[in-house]
């Protein structure tokens, strides 16, 4: 194919338009989301047995050191309290173990060690297990020396060993630390290295500075409380200080609606979001520059060019460009946010009384709730309820000019519920209000990084570096640092975290746990190769856990590898995500190549637990992993995304081949269990394609293919895929959206599945099925379970008019050879069936 391109540049609208098809685009507002646990729709004894199976599979899955940890916290999500009455108030513990890793700690020979100790060390001692250094910064100097003064040294493993105890890394941190450049800051001149604990000692890094305060009372208010102040010392980053850490656990910023975000949101009964607003201001437009490339495309799809939208409304991003920035983006619209915020009478009982707005925050759904924004306050009309935005909205790539629930956030006056926090930059004065005693240990974030891996360039990467063991906490927040939208998927992504790595290679991070974060987990930007992340927790993290992004030159990802490729996520614990950003996942792969998510745990989490942002080369395996309590706050969506809108060159169908096609990619032997808000257990969104999905065990919900082509589903177990809670129609064994000759719906395959229904008679949602000229996926062999005393029914336009059929007039027009009906066994049945296929 030739990679000539053809660019045409304007400002004005598309010349060509796109139909809005299904179930993106629906006019009625959208309701609170379901605060429960469990499925309503089916009576409690079954559905704790499906609680207790996905327990189970967790136990399985669970790598053997954690198997107690991971079973104990799946049983609290799962609130399997609500099952005492039954006969499934205990899982089954699994005969076997899933888990391939053998060793309970990597070990590297090293070839020399430093040894670090916070209280025994003297950083100008030599480093020895007798004489410790006192902080890892030195240790690494002193590894930077020793290489430059032994021949061969470069070539040698060498080990920083930490001793146990909290290491303050905020503290007095440089200038330069960034959300890209940690504290502890390795370069390609740092490869062959472990940063490890010493044996199993309690280390933790944090990326705050321990307050040493003066308390004295400002007031009592008005309900009894106590509002405590102090004075923060000089040497505190005021500007870095957004997240106050109170003996381990994140404090409340100063908030109406009350409400911890990290334990309310709306999935809770108390969600401490307001549904009050009245109307949102209009957004202003500004038209960007278009670019569409005409030459290459791809045929046979719905989202056939490359497109990007710069400057002008783009230009909240850095880079300013967006898929979406487009005067008519294909299936959707221009990006915009709203300029403000009207509110009802009352809902802001204090908003008059505010004296300072400025300082504060809205944080808002979009108004179908596929995710979430912030926005500075810049103005205030009290007397009009009225809220007028300043910077933000950059959160999400879609944009609306409406929004949802919210709340605001950072505004002295609203201080007035316990744990809940307020600092005056100005006068450098910290308010809290405790609880019935006073908090022990005060932090005071002060980075959003603690380490980055930054090789000089994918040619002179950083390499072979093992990180293990430690505990990573307590960094600044980063939802209103800059944000990029990497493609053509919904998201925007903010690019730096805890651990963020770049231009590596062989890099392996395990054992460790990220907990109480401000921003993402694990960051993978541009080229990463052949690295690891296993055995890993992830908890109550303000953003996303492990998140790829890569780039390309525009259409052209066949000339440039600056992308994460062979990656491996296994074996990892994530839950409590999304605290701040509601667009946000466990694992977020974007333009990358070649990735497996293997193993892992998911659950509580706002959105999706894996999103595949686009199309951009495949070859991902997704398998093996339990999710469920996803899409608890947001909508349209289910535990798996995917969607592919953006094409890119690249030669993943034959190396050295350049094609706008990406090679097939691969979701097997997963359970997911679809609860809360979820719709589609996989949900294949706009445009996916090449996906082979089987072996799944899929609960609550149906295939789902919308604009979307070749795609296979085999041997998959779909448990009551009538009862999906999440709308849209999706209450059938599989949904076919929006196919259309020539662009969708084409080289679809659903065949030796097993598909059980609770109350429907009816398997499937085939958009546009007409025995006149059939365009449906093929069906075949398949096992269909249907309620006793009742038949299959199968619709489908005949001679122009919606009908009715039964398997045998199905099976004659030459559809679902093969497949036979039966009628729907008990729970116990369909689980031994999962474990069956399982438990390998």
């Amino acid at each position: 194919m030739s990679l000539s391109l053809l660019i045409l540049i304007f400002t004005i609208l598309m010349s060509i338009s796109y139909a809005h098809f299904g179930p993106k685009y629906l006019s009625e507002p959208f309701p609170p989301p379901v605060n429960a646990v469990g499925n309503t729709q089916i009576p409690l004894e079954y559905d704790c047995a499906l609680r207790a199976f996905t327990i189970e599979m967790a136990n399985y899955i669970a790598p053997p050191p954690f198997k107690t940890n991971w079973t104990t916290l799946a049983q609290s999500a799962f609130q399997m309290n609500q099952c005492h009455n039954t006969s499934y108030s205990n899982y089954q513990s699994s005969s076997f173990s899933s888990s391939k890793t053998k060793n309970a700690k990597k070990n590297k020979s090293c070839h020399h060690s430093i040894y670090v100790h916070d209280f025994k060390g003297n950083d100008q001692f030599d480093g020895s297990f007798r004489r410790p250094m006192k902080t890892i910064q030195a240790a690494l100097h002193h590894t930077r020396l020793r290489r430059q003064t032994y021949a061969g040294e470069n070539q040698n493993t060498l080990c920083i060993i930490i001793r146990g105890g909290t290491y303050y890394l905020g503290t007095n941190a440089s200038t330069t630390t960034t959300s890209q450049k940690g504290v502890i800051a390795l370069t390609s001149n740092d490869s062959n290295l472990v940063i490890e604990n010493y044996e199993d000692e309690r280390v933790v890094l944090s990326g705050g500075t321990l307050l040493d305060l003066k308390w004295s009372l400002h007031s009592k208010t008005s309900t009894g409380g106590t509002i405590m102040k102090a004075q923060i010392p000089s040497w505190v980053n005021v500007d870095e200080f957004n997240e106050l850490y109170v003996d381990d656990r994140r404090a409340i910023v100063a908030k109406y609606p009350n409400g911890d975000p990290s334990t309310q949101g709306l999935y809770a009964t108390d969600p401490g979001f307001s549904y009050g607003s009245q109307s949102w201001i209009p957004p202003i437009h500004h038209p960007s520059v278009e670019i569409h490339v005409q030459e290459p495309h791809r045929d046979g799809t719905t989202f056939p060019y490359y497109q990007l939208g710069v400057g002008g409304g783009a230009s909240v991003f850095n880079p300013p460009s967006n898929f979406w920035s487009t005067a008519s983006p294909p299936a959707g619209d221009n990006y915009v946010v709203p300029g403000g915020l009207v509110v009802k009478n009352n809902v802001l009982p204090h908003i008059q009384q505010w004296s300072n707005p400025s300082t504060g925050f809205v944080h808002a759904f979009h108004s179908g709730y596929w995710g979430s924004w912030i926005f500075e306050i810049e103005s205030v009309n009290s007397s009009q309820n009225t809220i007028m935005f300043g910077r933000g909205g950059f959160q999400e790539a879609r944009g609306s000019d409406s929004g949802g629930a919210f709340y605001v956030s950072n505004l002295f006056e609203e201080l007035d519920s316990p744990n809940e926090w307020f600092l005056d930059k100005t006068t450098r004065t910290l308010y809290f209000m405790p609880n019935q005693t006073m908090g022990n240990v005060f932090v005071a974030s002060q980075v959003a990084c603690l380490i980055s891996l930054s090789g000089s360039s994918m040619n002179d990467p950083i390499e072979n570096v093992l990180i293990q063991g430690l505990i990573l906490t307590q960094t600044s927040n980063t939802y209103m640092k800059e944000y990029m939208v990497p493609s053509g998927g919904d998201w925007s992504v903010h690019r730096g975290g805890t651990i963020y790595m770049t231009n590596t290679k062989h890099m392996s991070i395990t054992r460790n746990v990220f907990i109480e974060l401000g921003s993402n987990g694990i960051v993978l930007i541009d080229y990463n190769d052949d690295s690891s992340m296993i055995w890993n927790e992830f908890a109550w993290l303000g953003d996303s856990g492990i998140i790829l992004v890569g780039s390309t030159n525009g259409i052209d990802g066949y000339s440039v590898e600056s992308q994460p490729m062979n990656i491996l996520i296994e074996s990892n614990l994530f839950h409590e995500t999304g605290i701040y950003v509601k667009q946000s996942s466990p694992v977020l792969i974007s333009v990358s190549r070649n990735v497996r998510v293997m193993g892992n745990l998911m659950f509580n989490m706002p959105r999706a637990g894996v999103n595949i942002n686009d199309g951009y080369y495949g070859n991902h395996t997704i398998s093996g992993n339990v999710i469920f309590n996803s899409v608890r706050e947001t909508s349209d969506h289910g535990p798996i995304n995917t969607w592919d809108r953006q094409p890119y060159l690249t030669d993943s169908v034959e190396s050295g081949i350049p094609s706008l096609w990406q090679h097939e990619s691969y979701i097997h032997h997963n359970v997911l269990f679809n609860n809360y808000r979820s719709v589609w257990p996989i949900d294949h969104d706009d445009g996916s394609c090449f996906y082979e999905n089987s072996y799944n065990f899929l609960i609550y919900g149906g295939k789902k293919n919308y604009l979307g082509h070749s795609k296979t589903d085999h041997h998959e177990i779909y448990v009551y895929s009538d009862l999906s809670s999440g709308g849209f129609g999706s209450n059938n064994c599989l949904n076919n959206y929006g196919a259309q000759r020539g662009s969708s719906g084409w080289n679809e395959t659903w065949i030796e599945n097993t598909c059980i229904l609770y109350n429907s008679t009816i398997p499937y949602n085939l958009g546009g099925c007409d025995t006149a000229s059939l365009f449906v996926p093929y069906l075949a062999s398949n096992k269909i379970y249907i309620p006793s005393h009742s038949e299959a029914t199968f619709i489908c336009n005949v001679n122009g008019t919606r009908t009715q059929l039964n398997l045998q007039q199905w099976q004659s027009y030459g559809l679902d050879i093969g497949t036979v009906i039966d009628v729907t066994p008990d729970v116990q049945t369909i689980i031994e069936w999962g474990r069956k296929m399982l438990q390998r």
